[in-house]
């Protein structure tokens, strides 16, 4: 491995890094109703799915995924009904919270968080796409695609913590002055249907 390699990847997944999605809108979603913790129980969700991801990838399983259209139409129909079912379950968590304010204290347990975040990574076929197409860019006889999945994700997963560490860190700061009181509800509700959208997005891609 060389830093041409690390360079490969930085450069494929900045733009999708910092373009915001699933796994940014539940960083602002569960850091405004939570805090820290539940931000980075979001970011160690979607890192445990990009490694699994990584590991379907060298066993072969993703690789049989997009070539059959039935199994690919599955996941991909999978992954947009949960996204779906999450924004909806988001919009009416905010909406109780706004109207009853013993809702308010009631937060998301962490290990809930993450699995929200980890099964939301494991049933989006883009992240499966990226960890099959990039690996295999930079594939010599001494660095195996197993080696390029798995430091494509190690790349992957220090980029997130960097990008979205900085957006946990602003909005739980932001929370801590009172900042965002008077806005989490509509944050709860707008990233529900933003979620709802990308799922939507889901269903509809090729």
């Amino acid at each position: 491995m060389s830093w041409h390699v690390i360079l490969t990847f930085v450069l494929g997944l900045l733009p999708i890094t910092l373009t915001p999605g699933t796994t940014a809108t539940l960083v602002v979603q569960y850091v405004s109703l939570g805090g820290r913790r539940h931000g980075a129980a979001v970011l160690a969700g979607s890192i445990t799915g990009l490694f699994a991801h990584a590991t379907f990838a060298t066993l072969g399983l993703s690789a049989l995924i997009m070539a059959s259209a039935t199994a690919f139409t599955i996941v991909k129909y999978a992954g947009a009904a949960y996204l779906v079912g999450l924004g909806v379950y988001l919009m009416f968590t905010g909406a109780r919270r706004h109207d009853d304010p013993q809702q308010s204290r009631i937060v998301p347990s962490v290990p809930k968080v993450y699995r929200h975040a980890l099964i939301a990574n494991i049933l989006n076929p883009r992240a499966a796409l990226i960890v099959l197409t990039l690996p295999a860019q930079v594939v010599t006889p001494d660095f195996t695609i197993t080696q390029a999945a798995y430091t494509l994700v190690v790349v992957d997963a220090v980029m997130i913590v960097l990008w979205l560490g900085l957006w946990t860190q602003a909005i739980a700061s932001a929370k801590r002055f009172g900042l965002f009181k008077k806005l989490a509800q509509q944050f709860s509700r707008f990233g529900g249907l933003l979620l709802i959208a990308l799922g939507i997005r889901t269903a509809v891609s090729n």
